[in-house]
């Protein structure tokens, strides 16, 4: 067995005759070809004498067969369910039909997705995979929120669980006379006629649903994919595309999931549970990014642990993401996960798993922004928070115009591939256009955390060229800048405090709020140093004494293997005054050091914008020198 002496047990259900509803064609079928696969050694590798295939079964036997599959000695590490046929939400449950389900008492005669968690819940195996192919089987999130929680999974050794739904839930399930099209399409993945990927020995059942619903989605059907696997890489089957690449050798891939991290998973059980609620909702960097640390440090030592955990950590939050509403969150996560790796880019397995993450950053961030480019097209509003007020938007706009800029820039920096690099470049052409044409008023100096947006995005206007552009942007923040005199809000603003200090501002009176104004200022000195490449020195000297006495800053670190530390030891901290030892913008430049570091590869300077964008205290500097 590829999993060594773990015990593999598939149950196949297919249901093409009912007592109660119409009769189907292909459900058995599709049983049957999944069964045949997964149970032959070199594909899912389940054991054949436990494995079971239930054609059109009632729902009696049913349950026992369920019994005997999960608590027969020995009980399976590894357990899979795949189901085709009827299916139906009902009281705010999925179930699925057997021949003698009645719709008139679903909850007594068809298998509700209740009744296999609490299976689950009670055998615990190592991983469970849940594959329905049936009408409205993306109904099973209704039971997500109840049943997926740390309390039902108990004290299991993994909470390892991936779940493919093939329809949404007010969707029918395709079918052809080959077979249901959510079937067919995982077969494919699974015997190696779809590519998935090709740098590991095994497949994961999320990299195969993320791979179908992308399929499916071509043809209006809209799988749903759901997976909270930490514990281990137990493959759903094995990789019929493993090292069809030539350059697999160079990318080694883990056969088996080292049980050396299960410990440090163990210790941040309910810390993970915590940022994995928050990915699709309230995101915090920082905090995802001390959870990540706190994982990947113990195992700095072991290059192979760090990988893989890393990577194991990226299908699980990943997955997450795509859930959230807001279309930047995978961008973030991947940019986390692959900045905390870092420190550790000097092994070859580690490099390989950031450059991975960078490439999903980039891919991403081209999804995003061509989503945002062709909203603002059809909606010039679509920038606005459907979640807040007025008020909020008066301070949270003109940081979210930056944010969103500085990551679409950093797209065309940091993308690899050619092709999807200019199609990088060119959405960013029209995303700066597009807001300067709606948003003019909102690309304001508000707030000290625009800083790191603006030096990405700046500075990728003067190397594509867009000139016109990048002196819009450049001038309109400059001129916003100089009308607050600089008393621009703290990068760490509290959202509660937020009113206030728009007061403040309103009023020119920070008598009460001089906590919440930022001293010194990053943002000037990026505008600063655009103004060299962009040309608007003379522009910008014109107006810099009526900020007479403002302080502004720089940090330039002693490396930037360390540019993801919240806390960054060594570099050298610059400040400067207005009207003390800057007069014009000559005098700035001519006390800028020569650069003594810059990032020693390509993946570190991308991993460097990507933590300037995550954490933007700090600015990746390298890109403004002329």
């Amino acid at each position: 067995m590829l999993w060594g002496l773990s015990m593999r047990v598939l149950l196949a259900i297919g249901c093409d005759f009912y007592d109660h509803a119409r009769k189907l064609n292909g459900a058995e079928r599709d049983a049957q070809r999944m069964f045949d696969a997964l149970v032959q050694p070199q594909v899912g590798d389940y054991d054949p004498g436990r494995s079971r295939l239930l054609l059109s079964p009632r729902y009696d036997e049913l349950r026992q067969v369920l019994r005997d599959a999960l608590f027969t000695d020995p009980q399976p590490d590894t357990f899979t369910l795949f189901f085709a046929g009827h299916g139906s939400v009902s009281a705010g449950a999925f179930y699925m039909w057997l021949r003698d389900s009645n719709p008139k008492g679903l909850s007594a005669s068809a298998l509700s997705l209740a009744d296999v968690f609490r299976n689950l819940n009670e055998a615990a195996p190592g991983q469970s995979n849940i594959i329905i192919d049936a009408c409205e089987s993306g109904g099973l999130i209704e039971d997500l929120g109840v049943l997926l929680k740390p309390s039902l999974l108990g004290n299991a050794h993994s909470p390892g669980l991936t779940l493919v739904a093939t329809a949404a839930q007010d969707q029918g399930a395709g079918d052809t006379p080959a077979g249901g099209t959510g079937t067919i399409a995982l077969l494919d993945c699974i015997e190696g006629r779809d590519f998935v990927q090709d740098h590991k020995a095994n497949l994961d059942l999320i990299e195969i649903g993320m791979k179908v619903s992308q399929r499916l989605c071509r043809s209006g059907q809209n799988p749903v994919v759901w997976g909270l696997n930490l514990f281990g890489s137990r493959g759903f089957c094995k990789n019929p595309r493993f090292g069809s690449d030539p350059a697999s050798s160079l990318r080694h891939a883990l056969h088996t999931w080292p049980t050396g991290s299960d410990e440090v998973i163990k210790r941040n059980y309910d810390e993970l549970w915590t940022a994995y609620s928050a990915v699709g909702g309230v995101w915090d960097p920082r905090k995802f990014s001390s959870l990540v640390r706190a994982m990947l440090l113990p195992s700095a030592s072991d290059p192979e642990v760090m990988a893989s955990l890393a990577e194991r950590l990226a299908i699980t939050f990943l997955q997450r993401a795509t859930q959230a509403r807001d279309p930047f969150r995978s961008v973030e996560v991947a940019a986390t996960l692959a900045v905390a790796l870092l420190p550790a880019l000097g092994h070859q397995l580690v490099a390989e798993t950031a450059e991975r993450l960078v490439d999903h950053v980039a891919q991403s961030l081209v999804g995003a922004t061509a989503a945002l480019v062709k909203d603002l097209e059809s909606d010039k509003y679509a920038l606005l928070s459907d979640r807040s007020g007025v008020l909020s938007e008066l301070h949270e706009l003109p940081v979210r115009i930056t944010k969103v800029l500085g990551w679409s820039a950093a797209a065309t920096g940091i993308s690899r591939d050619a092709t999807l690099r200019a199609e990088a470049e060119a959405l960013y052409g029209r995303l700066t256009r597009l807001i300067l044409a709606y948003y003019s008023g909102s690309v304001a100096s508000f707030s000290d955390a625009q800083a790191a947006g603006c030096c990405v995005a700046l500075s990728t206007c003067t190397r594509l060229g867009l000139r016109d552009e990048g002196e819009q942007l450049a001038g309109l923040l400059f001129n916003s800048l100089i009308q607050c005199e600089g008393k621009v809000a703290r990068g760490d603003l509290p959202r509660d405090r937020a009113l206030d200090y728009l007061i403040a501002r309103r009023q020119n009176d920070y008598s009460d709020s001089v906590d919440l104004v930022a001293r010194p200022v990053d943002l000037l000195t990026v505008l600063l140093k655009a103004a060299v490449q962009l040309g608007l020195e003379d522009v910008f000297d014109e107006s810099l004494w009526k900020i007479d006495g403002l302080a502004f800053s720089a940090y330039l670190p002693a490396d930037y293997v360390r540019f993801g530390d919240h806390l960054m030891e060594g570099g050298e901290n610059l400040v400067w005054s207005i009207g003390y030892d800057v007069f014009k913008t000559a005098d700035f430049v001519a006390s800028w050091p020569p650069p003594k570091t810059s990032p020693q590869t390509p993946l570190i300077a991308s991993l460097a914008i990507a933590a300037s964008l995550l954490y933007p205290d700090r600015q990746a500097w390298f890109l403004l020198e002329s």
